[in-house]
């Protein structure tokens, strides 16, 4: 296959899981709320921003160097697949011998035992992840993405199942164990393709992948800082059920963000490595992955925005009434973060995690103490907080990582962000004045999703026309990303 066809193929495959894996996060969100309390939330939230900053040490950003290098020799990917493993097996012991010291430090001594079998996860992925990255370098989508929804939908019925027997919240952490278990299997099963990794390790093997790997290792740690920074401090000084009731829309928004943005950015890390000589191309690339993210990103966030409280009520139930203004602040919070997923797939592909690593580092003098005045106005003023800082660094965002990598202008760079959220702002404002003429939140929502998804369509073929040609002709008939 051809560069542009495995690009077709790719984001065909991953549109079509992404599809799929949708509807069963809808469904896991929508039976576990109501089976579980806010309180068991709010401990999954404390467990997953702690189990986020390990897991940045895991592989020491050495497998994302293995697909941005294109030339990888048999005793390079062996010794990076054992160094993998074995930091992951580190990774398991460190997080056991502080999880007393950090449950202490959140003030709930019920997180001890949830972190120490949270941290076995670690070397369970490790085992598979070379084996699932290996597929993607290729371009080879299709099993990878077919194996993740299979392990999304056991770990998601392991879920309902401990729920139902009272569980509580390690429910939440069985289901997360099933399918970190069933992936690495499946990823043996079916992508490894008779691979084995040669027992053998050796520093000089892996020493060149280490500056990229380094670099990245940093970048993602303070950035997970910068990112979780509202958990921490909520955890420590709003309690468990306060922060269940901001956790909870907060994943439904970086939920989305995990499903949407990855169709089209997963598929982009690889390609912009392969043409990463060519300046003009990567642009191109770039800025069309821009705006695919944002224009199917937008309608989206934006219509969370117009109806929380009808989401909430769906899909949470009546006793998360209260999350519905946070949900509307988080929904416009996510759409503005979606437009900068891109730049990571622009800066790994282009081996530029430094530059990443100098503006994480910035952010990190600003983003904590920010966010420390904030929550002393409660969950409201966390995501108040957020949501401004995201729209004061869109620009500088662009200055910075953007404009010296790709040489992509401000203008280009604002239109391919911002147009679809000005375009479905607009129509889903026809589909809330048309819906609040009925009192039914069902047939509120069904009249006001057939007025504004087809007005959305209708403004972006005259306004965005790009974007409805790729997704008309995503089958393959035109090009969607590659120039």
């Amino acid at each position: 296959m051809t560069l542009k066809h495995k690009t077709f193929s790719a984001v065909r495959w991953t549109t079509a899981a992404t599809g799929v894996r949708a509807l069963l996060q809808i469904a896991q969100v929508a039976v576990l709320a109501r089976l579980l309390a806010p309180a068991d939330y709010g401990l999954m939230a404390m467990v997953s921003v702690v189990l986020g900053f390990a897991s940045i040490f895991a592989d020491m950003g050495m497998n994302s160097a293995y697909v941005q290098r294109q030339n990888v020799s048999e005793q390079e990917r062996s010794s990076l697949f054992w160094l993998n493993v074995g930091m992951s097996g580190a990774l398991t012991l460190v997080v056991l011998v502080l999880s007393p010291l950090l449950a202490r430090w959140f003030g709930d001594v019920r997180l001890t035992p949830l972190l120490m079998l949270a941290a076995s996860t670690f070397v369970i992925s490790a085992l598979g992840q070379q084996v699932r990255m290996s597929a993607e370098k290729a371009m080879n989508f299709r099993p990878v993405v077919l194996l993740e929804v299979v392990a999304a939908l056991l770990g998601f019925a392991a879920a309902v199942a401990g729920a139902l027997a009272g569980w509580g919240v390690y429910a939440l952490l069985v289901g997360g164990i099933v399918s970190a278990v069933s992936g690495t299997l499946l990823a043996w099963l079916y992508l490894a393709d008779g691979w084995r990794p040669l027992w053998r390790f050796k520093l000089a093997d892996v020493r060149g992948y280490m500056g990229f790997g380094g670099a990245l290792v940093a970048n993602n740690l303070v950035n997970e800082v910068n990112r979780g920074i509202d958990l921490l401090l909520g955890g420590r000084m709003l309690g468990a059920a306060a922060l269940g009731l901001y956790s909870m829309p907060r994943q439904i928004v970086f939920q989305i963000q995990g499903m949407v943005n990855p169709i089209i950015t997963r598929v982009g890390f690889p390609l912009i490595a392969q043409v990463q000589t060519d300046i003009p191309r990567v642009r191109a690339i770039y800025l069309k992955t821009l705006n695919m993210t944002a224009a199917t990103n937008a309608p989206l966030y934006v219509g969370i925005a117009f109806f929380a409280p009808e989401v909430v009520r769906i899909v949470l139930g009546d006793k998360w009434l209260e999350a519905a203004d946070l949900l509307r602040l988080l929904a416009i919070l996510g759409f503005i973060r979606s437009t900068g997923n891109p730049v990571g797939s622009l800066l790994l592909g282009m081996g530029r995690a430094d530059l990443s690593l100098k503006w994480n580092l910035a952010m990190l003098l600003v983003v904590p103490p920010m966010l420390w005045v904030c929550s002393q106005y409660g969950t409201m003023g966390l995501a108040w907080g957020l949501l401004g800082l995201q729209v004061a660094l869109f620009v500088p965002g662009w200055y910075v990582m953007v404009r010296p990598v790709c040489k992509a202008g401000l203008w280009e760079y604002s239109v391919a962000a911002l147009r679809p959220f000005f375009l479905a702002g607009g129509a889903f404002g026809v589909g809330y004045f048309a819906g609040s003429l009925v009192n039914d939140i069902y047939l509120r929502l069904g009249i006001a999703m057939v007025s504004a998804v087809p007005l959305y369509l209708w403004l972006s073929f005259l306004l965005n026309r790009e974007w409805v040609l790729a997704m008309m002709h995503l089958a393959g008939r035109q090009r969607v990303l590659v120039p």
